[in-house]
């Protein structure tokens, strides 16, 4: 059974747990936490550096004041996270995770790489995304609002729409057929 009753971990792996309490002021560094559950936990004033999730549920969890520095999360179920509570210390990539419904609100998220991840009814508000990458993303419902998508990358991604009025779309990239739902608020005519 685990048990986080030191302040600090490094280099060690956690695996097949459930978590449902909160994380308090915890440091770890280099570890691997893999076919466990935080589902619903709260991450208070914690710090994840360098660490990786495999296979993990951390659908509804709660951020305050936790950084995510260098953090790889494969495989992972995370609904309903909202990431703004990381205290402006987010630097993450996200391979094969189901992200429904998670919000990214007033955040730096520049150069971050979603693979294979599901973001249906996700929400990128007031964010900076430069260089990002949308790789084989299905963005299905997925909202944009007042985000900098400078020379992000959506070729392989599917079912996004944004307005290309209220966000920054300076050399991103997109593929066809995709693509021409960037038209649908310009009140244009295709025949």
């Amino acid at each position: 059974m685990v048990s986080f009753e030191d302040g600090s971990y490094e280099n060690e792996t956690f695996e097949e747990f459930v978590w449902n309490e909160d994380l308090e002021d915890i440091e770890f560094y280099n570890c691997t936490f893999k076919n466990s559950s935080f589902q619903s936990s709260r991450f208070i004033e914690c710090s994840f550096d360098s660490c990786e999730f495999i296979r993990c549920n951390l659908s509804l969890i709660e951020i305050k004041y936790t950084s995510f520095l260098d953090v790889k999360f494969t495989d992972c179920k995370m609904l309903g996270v909202s990431w703004g509570g990381a205290g402006g210390f987010l630097s993450a990539s996200y391979d094969g995770c189901l992200m429904n419904n998670n919000i990214f609100a007033d955040m730096n998220l520049t150069r971050f790489k979603f693979s294979s991840c599901f973001l249906v009814e996700a929400s990128f508000s007031n964010v900076k995304m430069r260089h990002s990458v949308f790789d084989d993303c299905d963005l299905r419902q997925c909202q944009f609002h007042q985000a900098d998508l400078s020379f992000a990358d959506f070729t392989t991604s599917r079912n996004y729409y944004m307005n290309a009025t209220s966000n920054t779309l300076q050399k991103t990239l997109f593929s066809l057929p995709e693509a021409v739902s960037l038209l649908a608020n310009l009140d244009v005519v295709l025949k």
